[in-house]
């Protein structure tokens, strides 16, 4: 079988199924509530998706350059994109940006500019993401407490923090260029290019959800053990 795990990171699977960002739940059906259009500039239309969760029913809003609605058929009386083609990548913009990012066990400082990153960097504003995947990594390891030192030397103090998370993810951290000062100032560094932001940004997340999030999952997964354990109990001692 092939490996169909990147459909984990898209937000649309299809026309009739997503990854819904505020539930988190995955390959849920959603439906297209609304769509229109306005003027972008005065060379160019963007078209506008408002995407409802038939899950949580809370809405999405989605930004594309194309009309990419199905003219030739409708579900339930509602408008549905095209079929077999990508939609994820016919958005330039989506809110919320990442389904990732939105988990609250990360810090919101963190979590807020990640999700700025991501919706600089589908806009195409590279100086912008830029500015704040710098930001983002300054403000874990000011979180983690891990302010000693230079940036290289407290990459790799993270990297001794968190021993089970994959240290290639605090290699490639380490070894951005330019990552020398404790400010980020608008003209201190060039803008860096799609593909080394893409890659970035990825670690970045990588990291926060071996940080802030399995640790968490793992705690509830063991409570919820934990009660099970004791209603077993409380159940023999009633028997």
């Amino acid at each position: 079988m092939n490996d169909q795990s990147e459909l984990d990171k898209k937000y649309f699977i299809d026309d009739t199924v997503y990854n819904c960002a505020f539930c988190k739940r995955r390959n849920v059906k959603y439906t297209l509530e609304n769509h229109f259009q306005f003027n972008w500039s005065k060379e160019k239309d963007c078209h506008v998706y408002l995407v409802k969760c038939s899950s949580c029913e809370k809405i999405s809003m989605h930004l594309s350059y194309e009309d990419i609605i199905d003219k030739k058929r409708k579900i339930e009386w509602k408008n549905v994109f095209l079929k077999n083609i990508d939609i994820d990548a016919k958005m330039f913009y989506s809110v919320p940006t990442s389904f990732f990012v939105t988990d609250s066990r990360i810090p919101s400082i963190i979590r807020e500019l990640i999700s700025e990153a991501e919706g600089c960097l589908k806009m195409n504003y590279l100086t912008g993401a830029s500015a704040c995947t710098r930001k983002a990594i300054y403000e874990l390891l000011v979180c983690e407490k891990v302010q000693e030192g230079a940036y290289e030397d407290r990459i790799k103090s993270l990297k001794k923090k968190y021993p089970d998370t994959d240290p290639n993810l605090f290699d490639i951290l380490a070894h951005i260029q330019e990552m020398t000062s404790d400010k980020v100032h608008e003209q201190s560094w060039d803008k860096w290019d799609s593909a080394n932001l893409k890659l970035i940004i990825e670690t970045i997340k990588a990291v926060l959800y071996d940080i802030y999030v399995l640790p968490r999952i793992r705690e509830e997964r063991s409570l919820q053990i934990q009660r099970l354990q004791e209603n077993m109990t409380k159940d023999k001692k009633k028997g």
